[in-house]
Formats: C-alpha cells, structure tokens, sequence
C-alpha cells in the first residue's frame, strides 16, 4: 500500500497539478476565497509545492530555490493585479513561502526517512 503512494509521489503531474493550483489560488480574486488566514496559507501552499517537487526531483537545492522564487514571483504576480482583484505584494507573504518550503523539505526528509525504512 505505501509503495503505491511513494510512487505516486515520485511523478512529476502531482507536483505540475498542485503548483498550477496554488498559482490559480493566488491570482483568484480575493473574495472569491475561503477566509483563512493569509501568512497560514501561504505556508501550507508552499510546504506542499517543495514537498511535492522533491519527491519528484532529484535536486534538491534546486527545488527549494526555484519553490522560493516561486512564492516571490508569486508576489510580484499579485502586486500587478487589478485592484479589484483586492491583491498586493507582501513581503510577509513571500516569507511565509519561504518558511513553507524549508517545512516542506524537512516533512520530505522525515517521509524520505520512512520509505527507507520500510523497503
């Protein structure tokens, strides 16, 4: 049963699909959105893009870069948004994708760890 799911996650579409998604998320209106709180969201977001990509990437210094300036192009993306989209750059929010992504990898390395220990 695990290695089905190791294996699914090994594929690069997990990760292309929820990237996409996290991306659609970020540029929705703002009030078309459940209210939660934004720094908590990004975060989430975030963990699981590094989380995902890792799993399907062997480079894994590569991946936190590129989920970083992800959350920062991100950012930047929603700073050019019309005003009535209700969205801005936040520094905070890119930090928060920051966080995220190094949560992300540390919840890889302890899943990572798990697999070895049951092949």
């Amino acid at each position: 049963m695990f290695s089905f799911l190791f294996a699914i996650l090994k594929r690069p579409y997990l990760a292309i699909a929820y990237s996409l998604f996290v991306l659609g998320l970020c540029v929705m209106p703002s009030e078309e959105l459940p209210t939660v709180d934004d720094k908590l969201a990004h975060f989430i977001a975030f963990a699981g893009v590094s989380f995902l990509w890792l799993w399907a990437s062997e480079n894994r210094i590569l991946v936190i870069v590129l989920s970083i300036l992800f959350g920062v192009a991100v950012e930047f993306i929603q700073g050019a948004l019309p005003v009535h989209f209700h969205r801005s750059f936040d520094w905070y929010d890119a930090l928060a994708d920051g966080i995220g992504v190094i949560i992300g990898f540390l919840l890889f390395l302890v899943f990572r760890k798990i697999e070895k220990s049951l092949y």
